[in-house]
């Protein structure tokens, strides 16, 4: 039961930016869209290396506090977002503001050509890093081929 209620509550705050105080974004320039991309696309790489460090290092300092270690994050993942642990590849679209806040959608094929929606909440964080503030998984009925 403990473990069932540590995993809700990582999986929740890997979720969303709930709580997180930021500043409504109106718009993304060119340079954050890179540096957004960048970002996730450097944590994807991370985990198909099981380079946990690498991956931790992509997420908010609050996220990380969270987690607690690398460990942690890395066995949240495989565990619970398998199609971005084990994928066959990735579609970014361009990020864009959803009220207020800067987000990622990546489409994602897994190991069984079963395509998901990946939703990454980016945060600005006070040296102008982009780092991820969460990720919603989301199944789609697509099968890529």
């Amino acid at each position: 039961m403990k473990r069932l209620l540590a995993t809700a509550t990582l999986l929740l705050g890997l979720a969303g930016p709930w709580w997180t105080p930021a500043l409504a974004l109106d718009a993304i320039t060119t340079a954050d869209a890179i540096a957004i991309h960048e970002a996730v696309q450097s944590q994807l790489d991370a985990l198909a290396n099981d380079d946990a460090d690498g991956a931790f290092s992509q997420a908010t300092m609050q996220k990380r506090m969270l987690f607690g270690s690398p460990d942690n994050f890395l066995r949240l993942i495989k565990e619970e977002y398998t199609p971005i642990y084990r994928s066959l590849g990735f579609i970014f679209s361009a990020p864009e503001v959803i009220r207020g806040e800067a987000v990622q959608i990546v489409r994602v094929t897994d190991g069984s050509s079963k395509v998901w929606l990946a939703v990454f909440w980016m945060l600005q964080e006070e040296d102008s890093s982009w780092k991820i503030d969460g990720c919603q998984l989301l199944e789609t009925t697509s099968v890529s081929t």
